[in-house]
């Protein structure tokens, strides 16, 4: 429950920008469900996993910060190794 009490501001906010999507007819039953929002699930997204609109860089294979660290460091180590 903490993390949902710290994040409860930005929900809301993701909440009501969704309402403002919708004008002023109701689209969908996110009306009375802003903890929906809480978990970063995007204004338009789909929820699906296989989305390459909402996914793309997770299923196009490109690298995450994590990961450009870890080349970097390889290459520093290879380089280090290869001079001596």
């Amino acid at each position: 429950m903490q993390r949902a009490a710290i994040e409860k501001l930005r929900t809301l906010r993701t909440w009501r920008s969704h309402l403002a999507m919708h004008g002023e007819r109701i689209a969908c039953d996110c009306e009375l469900q802003p903890a929906r929002f809480r978990k970063t699930q995007r204004i338009g997204g789909c929820g699906r996993p296989q989305c390459w609109l909402c996914h793309f860089g997770k299923l196009s294979g490109q690298l995450t910060a994590r990961d450009l660290r870890w080349v970097a460091k390889e290459r520093e180590g290879l380089k280090e190794v290869l001079q001596i």
